[in-house]
């Protein structure tokens, strides 16, 4: 069965830390066999569709090929073998810093739907305006600062996203708490995954906020997703037709 993975720059998996042998030439890598019997998380080959890959994002991906008993679970593939066959060049640091920005933009959108919800119309035109992301995020604290609730939720969230797309922990732009806060080391790709999800997240709070019920959040959360992946397949081509 066809199928994908993401390793670390090492050619390693990101939990396992298991190195996995790379193609020679044109021929796929070694099998690698699972031991035991499969279980999600425990044991077995851990794969993803192309579906499932936003839960993922690591440096390098690969489509693999699986063998053996296959376990479909709702967030991964879980199989008793697997081999890399070729490496996605589509997916590279520059692919994720590029999705990484467009999930900030997607991050205003929501700041930007709720300021307007609550009347604050002005605000909401100048995070539209903001010509990059450290003006969105200098006027996104202005707008959490001027607004209450939902609101001035998405709005912060906003403005942690572009701290999160420098590297940063989301709260640095805050100047009371940016001094107690320690960097993380954060590659490129897991930049971009944070983002994504931080934007998914802020499309379930706009939701929940517009007077939707609870569910309102699932079903906004699986939206944005559904984005995400249409705009990571428009440049890897990774979903079947």
């Amino acid at each position: 069965m066809k199928a994908y993975k993401f390793l670390t720059e090492a050619g390693s998996g990101r939990f396992s830390d298991f190195r996995w042998p790379r193609p020679d030439g044109e021929e796929p890598g070694a099998w690698v066999d699972a031991s035991g019997e499969l279980e999600e998380c425990r044991h077995g080959v851990h794969a993803c569709t192309p579906e499932q890959m936003l839960d993922w994002l690591d440096d390098e991906l690969w489509e693999v090929e699986l063998g053996g008993k296959i376990l479909h679970q709702e967030a991964r593939l879980v199989s008793e073998r697997a081999r890399l066959v070729t490496r996605v060049h589509g997916w590279n640091a520059r692919t994720a810093q590029e999705f990484a920005e467009v999930c900030v933009w997607r991050a205003r959108t929501y700041a930007v739907a709720s300021l307007r919800r609550s009347g604050l119309t002005g605000e909401a035109q100048r995070l539209v305006d903001a010509a990059d992301p450290g003006e969105l995020q200098t006027r996104a604290v202005a707008a959490s600062e001027r607004a209450e609730g939902p609101a001035a939720e998405l709005s912060a969230f906003a403005a942690d996203a572009v701290s999160l797309a420098r590297g940063q922990r989301p709260e640095t732009w805050d100047a009371e708490t940016a001094p107690l806060l320690e960097e993380p080391v954060s590659t490129p790709a897991a930049i971009a995954a944070n983002l994504a999800f931080v934007a998914a997240h802020m499309a379930g709070r706009d939701a929940v906020a517009a007077g939707g019920a609870d569910t309102a959040y699932d079903a906004a959360f699986a939206d944005e997703r559904r984005w995400q992946l249409t705009w990571l397949d428009e440049r890897l081509g990774v979903r079947e037709p």
